[in-house]
């Protein structure tokens, strides 16, 4: 085995540990004593590749990060897939994964530098250039009439990056729904109507989730 690929399978012991523990004790219950224990690896090991519980969620932020970006190009380039498909399974994604779930509860903005910032200017310059994409396949296709697909593509991911983060944007889960129905309405009054009712209920299940 390469060095990088025991690299990666040490790193995923490490992450797949600290995630558990964090699911049960939360971010800051958990010590780097905590995730030595649980992984089974020496705390010399640990610490060669993580310097501590702060460097662990900007890499499983990251991590998420990347994942994120190569399925929306798969979708971007699958041919058997409608564009209202590849939209809803951008959105399950982001309401349903239990990392990011996990990441959100823990507040993993306020624990990275400059987390936020690059957030935003990754959804903003790269996301919503893939979403932009497959808004242009729905409007090809006769799905919809969607006349600024690069202008829908940037405010709808500002608005689900960003609006609809509980850490970002302080709202009470009635709120929420209410700005999730707001989504799927201006989303429709631009001729795009891509929130489903389905969908819809699917997002506010996955916030539910959250203020649990």
């Amino acid at each position: 085995m390469k060095q990088e690929e025991k690299s990666l399978l040490s790193k995923g012991k490490i992450i797949d540990a600290a995630m558990k523990l964090f699911l049960e004790k939360g971010c800051e219950n958990t010590t780097m004593q905590d995730i030595v224990e649980a992984s089974g690896m020496s705390k010399g090991a640990i610490y060669h590749y993580f310097k501590s519980k702060q460097e662990i969620v900007a890499y499983l932020s990251d991590y998420e990060k990347k994942q994120f970006t190569s399925r929306l190009k798969e979708l971007v380039a699958h041919p058997g897939m409608t564009a209202q498909q590849k939209i809803r399974q951008i959105v399950v994604h982001l309401f349903s994964n239990d990392t990011l779930s996990t990441l959100t509860k823990e507040k993993w903005a306020e624990k990275v530098p400059f987390a936020l910032l690059d957030t935003l200017r990754n959804s903003l310059n790269v996301l919503s250039g893939y979403l932009e994409e497959i808004l242009r396949q729905g409007t090809a296709n006769k799905e919809f009439d969607c006349k600024y697909p690069k202008e829908l593509a940037g405010v709808l991911i500002l608005l689900v990056d960003i609006w609809l983060d509980p850490i970002i944007v302080e709202s009470d889960y009635q709120e929420m729904c209410e700005k999730v129905d707001f989504i799927a309405l201006l989303a429709a009054k631009f001729d795009t109507p891509v929130f489903t009712s389905e969908l819809t209920a699917q997002v506010k299940e996955g916030l539910r989730r959250y203020y649990e």
